[in-house]
Parts: structure tokens; C-alpha cells; sequence
């Protein structure tokens, strides 16, 4: 399809110059080719320092689809069922009720473990032996399998020891080798970052207490392995991802299509809460208008984030942003890019 480019940067530009956000990037993918790669605005505000292609952004929940798809991966090379209990996999976690949890009640945000475990300390979420030590040892909020509840954080210990349990190799490592190095991506994506590459990552532009400053700001959690929150990447990695599970991208192509359309069925139960809500979900896709199938799957991040695939129109889409928006999810900057491709607004 053709892009306005010049209209994309000037909503990009408005935004930054305005002060509404600080910096931004944003690429997309068509039918597999990089079409659209543009930035914006300051990857530190005070130091007037201009953002570039090779800035990183926390990209917070935006990374879930990520674990989602390699957890795929492993599905299809017939490591994992989605029908087995997580038990089958994780012995430890079949007690206090979690018995008979099934691995695809985990994908869709139905475990019914939620809760952030009690911690001494904020910085233990870094830790991932003792986070999946207390996932294992928790008592569900309600029936496994019934109501879906979103679970932001601890799905990174959930999913990713299912994974590293079923296969033997850590999810960390498996999602470097078999998915970010085969889209050459694997140094602009980051579940963990260290010191050098902390250098090529943005300042989170606004108030001090915030969350989101002070989850990814913390070093213990930004270099450790959180993939479900700790996500650090460009838009064009994030693009790329996408592109790399639909259309295929520099001959790459990682999960079939029947893979994905499986995944993109959305998964409900007479015990979801019937207001409306963004967390409508396949097997860890989040899909933003939930009909049976959906053509558009991706997710939002807390900061403001989003990547998402348009099966539909062959596209992959990766947004980045620094600047805390105290109307999150709704992201006025996200909102006029939709408008400016012809899409419907999605706020997740």
C-alpha cells in the first residue's frame, strides 16, 4: 500500500515540537520490505540529545507477543501442547489449586495468578529463580481456566519457565537464537539489557514517580529477564517481528500460517467481566475488536508503545515512545497515525 510519508513525519514532528510527546519513532513493514522508517524529537529532553533510527525505547507489555510467538515456535517443533497441564511441564507449580491449570489457560491470561507475589523488595522481579519459585507456590484468585485477568507482569515467569522447562533451554536464550537472530534483530531488541547498550536507550520523559521511570530505570529489573515488562527495542525491530511471523521478511518466515490463525481466534467465557475492555485475547495475542478471528493482533505498552500485524493488508507496524502520556492507553499520537493509515484506533 502507499504511505504519505511526509503527512506520518509531520504528525510525528507536531507532536514532539508541541511538548506533547519527547521522542518517537515509528517503521512498518509491507508485504515483508521496510516502507516506513521515520523518527522524531529528543532521546534525553534536558541535553537536547536528537532521537535516531538506533535509539532504543522500553516497549513494556509490547514484548508479550514476542514470548507468545516463540512459545508458538515450540508448539510447532511439538515440545509443547497447548492442551497439557502446565504441571506436565512445571511439577512444582501443580499445588494450592493450580492442579489442573492448562499451558493455553496460561497464554490467554486465564491462570487466575495475576497478582504480583509479595516481595521484599522492588528489585526481586529480577530475579528469576525466586519469581518462579513464588508463581509456583501461589494460590489462584479464582478457578483456573474461567475469567480472564490480565496478568501484566507475571506472565514473564509463567510462560517463560513453562517454555524453558518443556524445552531445557532458558526462554532468554531460545528467543535470541531462534527468533531475533534469524530476523537480525537481536541487537535492536532486548528482554535485558547491560551497560553498553543502556547507552542507545531513551530517557522515560516526564514526572520522577512514575511506574514506568521507576520499573525500567531500576538496573536490576532493565538487566534481567522480564519479558512479559523489561522489553527494550526499536520500532523497526518491533516491526520486523511482526512482519517475520505474517508476511515473512528477508526470506525468514517463523510460524505458519495456520499457527497464527489459530492464535488469533479469540478465546472467551460466560465468567469474563462483561464491561467492555481492551484485554480481549487468542493464545497471547491481544486482538483489539475481538470478532471470531481477528485480522489485527498485537499489544500496547505501558508508556505507550504498540506493534501490531494487519493480516489482512500485509502490514507490520512498530510505534515507539518516551514521554509519560496520563491518558494511557489512549495515546492521541497512536490515534492520529490510525487515522492517518485508514485504521481504527486501538487502545491497549
Amino acid at each position: 500500500m502507499d504511505f504519505d510519508i511526509e503527512k506520518l513525519q509531520n504528525i510525528l514532528d507536531d507532536a514532539t515540537s508541541s511538548g506533547e510527546e519527547c521522542g518517537l519513532q515509528l517503521a512498518i513493514y509491507d508485504q515483508g520490505r521496510l516502507a516506513v522508517d521515520l523518527c522524531s524529537g529528543f532521546a534525553d529532553r534536558a541535553r537536547k540529545v536528537k532521537v535516531t533510527p538506533q535509539h532504543l525505547f522500553p516497549i513494556f507489555s509490547s514484548g508479550k507477543p514476542v514470548m507468545a510467538a516463540a512459545f508458538h515456535m515450540l508448539v510447532e517443533r511439538q515440545v509443547i501442547r497447548y492442551d497439557a497441564r502446565v504441571a506436565d511441564y512445571w511439577p512444582e507449580y501443580g499445588c494450592n489449586g493450580k492442579e489442573d491449570t492448562l499451558v493455553w489457560h496460561a497464554l490467554t491470561h486465564r491462570a487466575a495468578v495475576s497478582a504480583l507475589p509479595e516481595l521484599d523488595s522492588f528489585s526481586d522481579m529480577g530475579d528469576w529463580e525466586l519469581m518462579c519459585r513464588k508463581i509456583a507456590e501461589a494460590v489462584p484468585a479464582n478457578t483456573p481456566g474461567e475469567k480472564c485477568s490480565y496478568h501484566g507482569l507475571t506472565f514473564a515467569w509463567l510462560i517463560g519457565e513453562i517454555a524453558s522447562r518443556a524445552s531445557g533451554i532458558f526462554f532468554q536464550d531460545f528467543i535470541r537464537k531462534e527468533l531475533f537472530a534469524p530476523l537480525g534483530i537481536e541487537n535492536d531488541f532486548f528482554f535485558g539489557t547491560d551497560a553498553e547498550i543502556d547507552k542507545r536507550v531513551v530517557e522515560v520523559d516526564g514526572e520522577k514517580e512514575n511506574w514506568s521511570r521507576t520499573f525500567i530505570e531500576d538496573e536490576k529489573i532493565r538487566h534481567n529477564f522480564i519479558p512479559s515488562a523489561n522489553g527494550i527495542a526499536t520500532a523497526a525491530a518491533l516491526a520486523k517481528f511482526y512482519a517475520g511471523i505474517t508476511t515473512g521478511v528477508d526470506g525468514v518466515k517463523l510460524l505458519k500460517d495456520s499457527t497464527v490463525e489459530n492464535a488469533t481466534i479469540v478465546r472467551r467465557h460466560w465468567n469474563d467481566p462483561l464491561t467492555p475492555t481492551w484485554a480481549k485475547f487468542g493464545l497471547g495475542w491481544a486482538l483489539p475488536y475481538a470478532p471470531d478471528t481477528s485480522a489485527i493482533f498485537g499489544q500496547g505498552g505501558a508508556l505507550g508503545a504498540e506493534g501490531f500485524a494487519d493480516r489482512e493488508r500485509g502490514i507490520a507496524v512498530g510505534f515507539v515512545k518516551s514521554h509519560v502520556t496520563a491518558t494511557h492507553p489512549v495515546h492521541p499520537v497512536r490515534d492520529r497515525i490510525s487515522e492517518a493509515l485508514g485504521m481504527k484506533e486501538r487502545h491497549w
